[in-house]
């Protein structure tokens, strides 16, 4: 990783803003990150709650190396993505294929992050094996029926306004993100960048208090709430309900799950629990890392990942 944020570079801004339009006239914005070569394997990748598609800027250093091209993209009413008010997690899978189709991708791997991951979970459940070649999910979120036990108290407490009072996680989301992430004053920013950080574990703060790691995330953050706190409702609603289909269900040969035991944003149990469900799984559990150190791991999983297609 560079010192300097990849999101900086003006020669890569048309690379990180780009759009089509779907069947329904809905705009799906996406950027790309890593290899621009005509052979390198293709990773659509589905960001956490919140986030945006230039979350996986992160991975860029790491793609270019092993030779992959990283595509992010926004989830309705995030970032360049048009709203789909009242959309489900199994409406997710069409449009991720309908953008391969467009960029002409024949083949992909999938790879959520955290509140990314029931997307890549519903693609592994709808989506062929002959087009999507392996399924990545990384320190996922679980089905709401298995409950928060092990998240951190902020976060169990926005998950159960978000299932029970919708009202009340509104109010929490808009004070914590929708208007601080676009707070002009940059002394009043740090102040908000300083709080986030504070509220971190030690190994947690270290990593995301990299200059370019937060550069990464509060302009991902600003991207997730461009368009105010509509588009996270939307997302808490579809977490904190039933996804749709049965984890039992999901038939893709190559899906791999990785998750470190010290998380806390997403318990290692929320992992272990995906693994007994999904047949013929393969797990990974990373001892003493945490929701963002597993990012250090990147090498190894990103290798994974496409080993598993091929």
């Amino acid at each position: 990783m560079t010192s300097v944020s990849i999101l900086k570079d003006p020669s890569r801004q048309a690379l990180h803003n780009q759009t089509i339009t779907l069947s329904d006239d809905r705009q799906l914005g996406y950027a790309e990150f890593g290899s621009q070569s005509a052979d390198a394997p293709v990773i659509l990748t589905f960001h956490g709650f919140p986030g945006s598609r230039l979350e996986p800027a992160i991975f860029h250093n790491a793609a270019t190396e092993l030779n992959l091209r990283v595509i992010g993209i926004d989830r309705p009413g995030h970032g360049l993505s048009s709203p789909q008010p009242g959309r489900k997690l199994l409406d997710w899978p069409a449009d991720v294929r309908a953008l391969a189709r467009r960029l002409n991708i024949d083949r992909y791997y999938v790879l959520g992050y955290s509140g990314g991951g029931p997307y890549a979970l519903a693609c592994a459940h709808q989506l062929p094996e002959t087009e999507m070649l392996g399924v990545g999910v990384l320190s996922s979120v679980g089905p709401w029926h298995f409950g928060t036990a092990g998240m951190d108290i902020k976060l169990r407490v926005l998950f159960n306004a978000l299932a029970w009072a919708p009202w009340l996680a509104r109010l929490i989301i808009d004070t914590s993100f929708t208007k601080p992430v676009h707070e002009p004053d940059p002394i009043k920013m740090k102040a908000l960048t300083d709080n986030l950080l504070a509220s971190m574990a030690p190994a947690d703060r270290e990593f995301c208090g990299k200059p370019e790691t937060l550069d990464i995330m509060m302009t991902s953050f600003r991207e997730s709430f461009k368009h105010g706190s509509d588009a996270a409702m939307e997302e808490g609603r579809i977490i904190t309900t039933d996804w749709g289909f049965e984890l039992g269900q999901i038939s893709a040969p190559n899906v791999r799950l990785w998750h470190g035991s010290a998380d806390h944003n997403t318990p290692v149990s929320m992992g272990r629990y995906l693994a007994e469900q999904i047949p013929r799984v393969q797990y990974k559990e990373y001892e003493g890392d945490s929701h963002y150190t597993i990012h250090y791991r990147l090498i190894e999983i990103l290798q994974g990942l496409v080993g598993a297609g091929q």
